[in-house]
């Protein structure tokens, strides 16, 4: 069937009209925070492609302070922090992260003269952790260090030399729609409770609310150290609404421990108060029973930090064969119950092994083991073997979050065998990989090697190296 020429015409107009013009709605702005202070506004605003968040690249530069660099030729940007290098190629979906490949989701692209990059690719890599709120098309971002950081920038697409960011990617999940009649205006949900007062004393933490029960989730961050307390179905009375400045409000501490209380209506579907505690010193609480059914309680104290040793190897899997026709499954497990016995002297660690015998446990419950109990540390003790010439120390991590450690390791491991330094180095151990803490995987020296596995095998050696390791822990630690 053929269409008069007007029909046509008709249905094209139809077609360019703007989709809000047929009463459908534009997308949401989203608003960013970062530590739950509002960021201004930007001039090409973050938006969501194929379930991703992209934003302006100057947004984490000036929040974070990193080095961003425009190659125009290839169309890459670089981003550095610290010891990350990120590199990405616009439109290109795929990165490098000190010099691993790795897929994107969706690639970073040059939008009006700015340069997006995905939120949640580079907030994993850079440490951001973060929380997407479908009911208000907002990103609460948090980093490790909540002091103001300068930018240091680079030229970055040739076009505004200022425009230099990167951030989290975030994907909003699915989310009800606010409550509400039909006229628009919103009704009170009976099931929210009012929050009427947050109290730091010099041994508890309090929150009182109009009514209900008050059970919160908590989280314990570290880098720096903080205690969390999210109390779903509540948001802030009026009182304490008046001390935000953008969504943040803080108190002052009583407590030795804690240097300040934040606080914030963190989410709004389902609502949720935020309640933040900044440690200056590892603590734990202690959930108290209380008289009145609309109040919580918690008495702080010290908190030990969980450390596990993992003796590599084990039973039918003996490791490498020394020059002598000894096994690194020996070496490994002597080391670590030094390691484990200097730790266990100090009040402040609780000290865990994979195996305290001639047990083969498998590389994934040695994994399992150590994110079950939320360690605060995993270091796995090896031996190597290559060449009967090479010789030295190396040390290994795979996540970003585990370069430090590695560092501190290395720094006092290579001293102490007096061996060759090897450098630290990246490697995909999976015990190293699938650990959720920061993790280190070091070779002490090359079991292969007559000098190196002479020494390996003698007491006071290994008492050295395990004195070394203590000291590397407790300043990764923090603990004087």
């Amino acid at each position: 069937m053929k269409f008069p020429a007007f029909c046509l015409f008709l249905l094209i107009c139809l077609l360019l009209i703007p989709t809000t013009a047929l009463g459908a709605e534009a997308p949401k702005a989203i608003t960013l925070f970062m530590n739950e202070k509002q960021l201004d506004s930007v001039d090409v605003q973050p938006r969501i492609v194929n379930g991703n968040t992209i934003v302006p690249l100057r947004i984490i530069v000036e929040q974070i302070g990193a080095l961003v660099t425009w190659d125009e030729a290839s169309r890459k940007v670089t981003i550095t922090k610290d010891k990350t290098n990120i590199q990405l190629v616009i439109d290109n979906t795929t990165a490098l992260i000190n010099g691993k490949k790795e897929a994107l989701e969706v690639g970073p692209k040059i939008e009006n003269g700015t340069t997006m990059l995905p939120l949640r690719f580079i907030g994993e890599v850079l440490g951001i952790e973060f929380k997407w709120d479908g009911a208000t098309s907002s990103v609460h971002m948090f980093k490790d260090n909540d002091s103001d950081s300068k930018p240091v920038t680079g030229p970055v697409d040739g076009t505004d030399p200022t425009d230099n960011t990167s951030n989290p990617e975030v994907k909003p999940p699915d989310t009800k729609p606010t409550t509400g009649s039909g006229s628009g205006t919103v009704t009170p949900d009976p099931s929210v409770h009012l929050i009427t007062s947050i109290v730091l004393s010099e041994t508890d933490l309090t929150v009182t609310a109009k009514d209900g029960p008050l059970e919160p989730k908590v989280l314990t961050l570290s880098n720096p150290s903080r205690l969390v307390f999210d109390f779903p179905n509540t948001t802030l009375d009026d009182s304490l609404k008046k001390l935000l400045v953008k969504n943040s409000g803080e108190l002052p501490s009583k407590q030795t421990r804690v240097s300040k209380v934040r606080f914030s209506n963190f989410n709004a579907n389902p609502a949720t108060v935020r309640i933040i505690l900044d440690l200056n010193t590892p603590t734990d609480y202690q959930v108290q029973p209380t008289k009145l059914p609309n109040q919580w309680k918690a008495t702080l104290g010290e908190r030990k930090l969980t450390v596990v040793i993992d003796a590599g190897h084990g039973d039918n899997d003996p490791g490498a064969l020394s020059i002598t026709g000894r096994h690194e499954k020996d070496f490994t497990l002597a080391t670590a119950k030094k390691v484990e016995a200097l730790l266990a002297q100090d009040k402040r660690i609780h000290v865990l092994m994979t195996r305290s015998d001639d047990t083969f446990i498998p590389l994934d419950d040695r994994v399992s083991f150590a994110n079950n109990i939320a360690a605060d540390l995993f270091l796995s003790i090896h031996g190597n073997s290559a060449k009967a010439t090479v010789s030295g120390t190396e040390t290994y991590y795979n996540r970003p979050e585990s370069l430090a450690f590695a560092n501190v390791i290395h720094k006092y491991a290579v001293p102490a065998t007096g061996f060759a330094d090897r450098k630290v180095r990246e490697a995909d151990y999976r015990v190293i990989t699938k650990t959720t803490m920061p993790a280190v995987l070091l070779e002490v020296g090359y079991l292969s090697n007559k000098n190196d596995e002479t020494a390996m095998y003698k007491d006071a050696f290994q008492d050295k190296i395990a004195a070394a390791l203590v000291t590397a822990i407790k300043e990764y630690l923090n603990l004087k």
